[in-house]
């Protein structure tokens, strides 16, 4: 029984340490000419994220407007800002993050969804990012089922 126990309680462990987000990753300047990264395409690069948000960085310049001076897409565990826009006087700078697999596309103008960030419909006002949200979920999961299962093993149940 005892190797029962200890067996589940490993492989809930793998499971959930083993499973990491995905996200695209690229990157241009307006130097580069190769400006693939704007748009996502069966050969855009993918990596394992060891951390919590896939994210867009989409900067412009004011003038001329429109004209992409840099673009990136990667991941990180703690963006400057979450789906959110900040003009200065050389630039329009565009941020957006999201927690699921590959949800960093789009051209990172508009918001991305994905995860726990965006609700539904979309919130225009401040964003508010609540420490410990997410994937905190699975480690509770853990430590409860090596609570139970812990007085089993020392009761010879």
């Amino acid at each position: 029984m005892f190797y029962k126990i200890f067996l589940l309680l490993i492989l809930s462990v793998i499971n959930t340490t083993s499973a990491q987000l995905r996200c695209y990753a690229c990157s241009f300047s307006s130097v580069d000419s190769d400006q693939s990264c704007l748009t996502i395409t069966n050969s855009t690069a993918t990596v394992d994220c060891p951390f919590t948000y896939c994210t867009i960085m989409r900067q412009e310049f004011i003038d001329p407007s429109g004209v992409v001076a840099s673009f990136t897409r990667g991941c990180e565990e703690s963006p400057d800002f979450l789906n959110h826009e900040i003009t200065d006087p050389t630039f329009r700078t565009y941020y957006r993050a999201c927690t699921n697999d590959l949800c960093n596309i789009g051209n990172g103008i508009q918001s991305v969804v994905g995860g726990n960030l965006s609700p539904t419909p979309e919130y225009n006002g401040k964003n508010l990012l609540v420490p410990g949200t997410g994937n905190g979920s699975n480690l509770q999961n853990n430590l409860l089922m090596l609570i139970v299962t812990l007085p089993l093993f020392f009761l010879n149940i």
